[in-house]
């Protein structure tokens, strides 16, 4: 069975520096903001670079042992 996705525009993106852990690196985290139906704004985290005005394809990824909403590349 194949893993439904549906598309969303991208209202607004910042980019983040989330420090890295054990001697990784810093590794850059874009905010990708985002409404929903009823035009309630909010947003996912992506490693990779988006910009405003872009049509993406969001699905449920596992994390944790929990299904939250993410980007599908």
């Amino acid at each position: 069975m194949m893993a439904g996705y549906f598309e969303c525009a991208i209202l607004s993106v910042s980019c983040e520096v989330f420090k890295g852990k054990n001697g990784e690196a810093d590794k850059p985290m874009y905010r990708l903001y985002m409404a929903d139906a009823h035009g309630r704004v909010g947003y996912l985290y992506s490693a990779k670079e988006h910009s405003a005005g872009e049509v993406i394809k969001l699905g449920l990824g596992e994390r944790d042992g929990k299904l939250k909403l993410a980007v599908v590349d």
